[in-house]
């Protein structure tokens, strides 16, 4: 019987916006993913930036009625390891849920990008979901290249932003640091769900796209 594949999950450790508690993880981009990946037999490591407990955006908590759904997706959300004890060599893949918290910590963090330059140049899916796509920019490869360039992507669109009233705390254009690195950015209207597989890379434009990104990064993953 073949062994079960290990794929490690990366969320935020950011949670407020100007100071203030407002962001972090866009709950459901963690949790369907997660629902997907454990249906599918994957062993899950959930890290972080700082590990512990990753905040929650408190627009997307999960109501009472819904969280008894939730509850181990949750839990692992709790109780996070810190992305300094995490190696590349003991998973099979790398998948990054969005919220605009990874905008804020896993979009800079440079150690991060060494551990996505390493699953990368390993052969290994990466996949990313909404904002996700942050923590993608700026990984440098040895060709002196990033990862982003002249691959077909999605994320979060400017016409998403748009709609956005938090857009103005943002660091950034999502869309446009993606598309300045490179990238070939495909979008669709707002709310569609929408992923782009581009070889090993899987992204998916939006929170509607959770399910169908992690459902095409389980075929790459499975090859």
């Amino acid at each position: 019987m073949p062994a079960k594949k290990h794929l490690l999950m990366v969320v935020t450790s950011h949670s407020d916006i100007d100071g203030e508690p407002g962001t972090g993880v866009w709950f459901p981009e963690f949790s369907e993913p997660y629902s997907v990946f454990t249906k599918a037999g994957l062993e899950i490591t959930v890290a972080s930036p700082r590990g512990g407990p990753s905040p929650v955006d408190p627009r997307r908590y999960p109501s009472a009625d819904d969280i008894a759904e939730v509850r181990d997706a949750l839990e692992r959300m709790n109780a996070t390891r810190p992305l300094a004890r995490i190696r590349e060599s003991d998973f099979d893949g790398i998948f990054l849920p969005g919220g605009h918290g990874p905008m804020f910590d896993l979009a800079v963090d440079p150690s991060f990008k060494a551990l996505v330059r390493d699953f990368w140049l390993a052969k290994k899916p990466v996949g990313a979901v909404c904002h996700g796509p942050a923590a993608l920019l700026n990984v440098a490869l040895d060709n002196g290249s990033t990862l982003l360039n002249g691959r077909r992507v999605t994320g979060f669109t400017k016409g998403e932003d748009a709609l956005d009233a938090l857009f103005k705390h943002m660091p950034f254009s999502l869309q446009e640091r993606m598309m300045a690195e490179g990238a070939v950015f495909i979008e669709q209207p707002p709310r569609t769900a929408h992923t782009e597989t581009d070889g090993m890379l899987v992204t998916g434009q939006n929170p509607a796209s959770a399910i169908a990104t992690a459902d095409a990064f389980l075929a790459v993953l499975n090859g």
